[in-house]
């Protein structure tokens, strides 16, 4: 099942509850060990992560051996670099909660192709 980590306070679209498993997070701590578990592939929305709890997010994403999709509510600036976004396979902005759909949808198609 496809995991999506959003920040406790992230509007999730209700559509996404039923594809995938929801998991609010409250710290980059919380999040780390979410992507720790079995999971075929991951959403993670990165809005509320402090510039200091990049590094190690972006560190569980390359250790897990299941593709991931950083997903940010807000457009991006086309400059500022994220240790995250490196290490995802796909980064999506501007799309606001609708950026989950989008990512879950490109995690669904990876994971039937490598079926």
């Amino acid at each position: 099942m496809l995991l999506v980590l959003v920040p406790h306070d992230f509007e999730v679209p209700p559509q996404l509850w039923e594809r995938a498993a929801i998991l609010p997070y409250g710290s980059a701590d919380d999040l780390v060990a979410a992507l720790a578990q079995s999971h075929d592939g991951a959403a993670v929305v990165t809005d509320a992560l402090p510039g200091s709890s990049l590094e190690r997010v972006a560190a569980a994403i390359r250790a897990s051996s299941q593709p991931c999709v950083e997903v940010r509510s807000g457009r991006w600036d086309g400059e500022s670099f994220s240790p995250v976004s490196a290490a995802c396979r796909g980064v999506i902005s501007g799309f606001g909660p609708n950026g989950l759909l989008a990512a879950a949808s490109l995690l669904e198609g990876e994971v039937r192709g490598a079926g």
